[in-house]
């Protein structure tokens, strides 16, 4: 067995380590989420779901004729960002979640909202550790800015 050095990448995950924190990225598959779709060149959005969504359950509107499989497909890779680096798409993605099975052109079109966010976002990264915070180690300490929400 032999020392391979330092963690870099790891199912996707861009990995990087510092003295005191780890930075994970997934640049890389959002960029290919982004290219599946065809969404890479879209201009992006600051929020990750859109404000002016009012009856998302409309039984009237007829499925799209779109296959319903692209967007499950969507909605699973999206799911495995959510898992991993992106806890921010949680609440648009188990929305969008609800409609698996015959999706309308609505929720196609909330879909490339989402799509529009990643763009925004796919340079983030998610940093674990302590990163030059001086607190106790019994307490918990956290951040997120949801500010996008209001």
């Amino acid at each position: 067995m032999e020392d391979l050095g330092t963690l870099k990448y790891a199912l996707g995950i861009r990995i990087t380590q510092e003295e005191d924190c780890i930075t994970l990225i997934q640049d890389k598959l959002i960029d290919q989420i982004l290219d599946k779709f065809k969404m890479t060149n879209c201009r992006p959005s600051s929020s990750p779901f859109p404000s002016n969504i009012k009856d998302f359950k409309n039984t009237s509107e007829p499925p799209c004729t779109k296959p319903p499989l692209s967007y499950q497909q969507a909605i699973g890779l999206l799911q495995y960002l959510v898992q991993c680096t992106c806890p921010d798409l949680a609440f648009s993605i188990s929305f969008l979640s609800q409609l698996l099975e015959a999706p309308t052109k609505s929720n196609f079109d909330t879909l490339g909202h989402v799509f529009k966010y990643l763009v925004g976002i796919k340079n983030y990264s998610l940093k674990l550790g302590q990163n030059n915070i001086q607190h106790n180690l019994s307490e918990i300490v956290a951040f997120c800015n949801a500010d996008w929400g209001g």
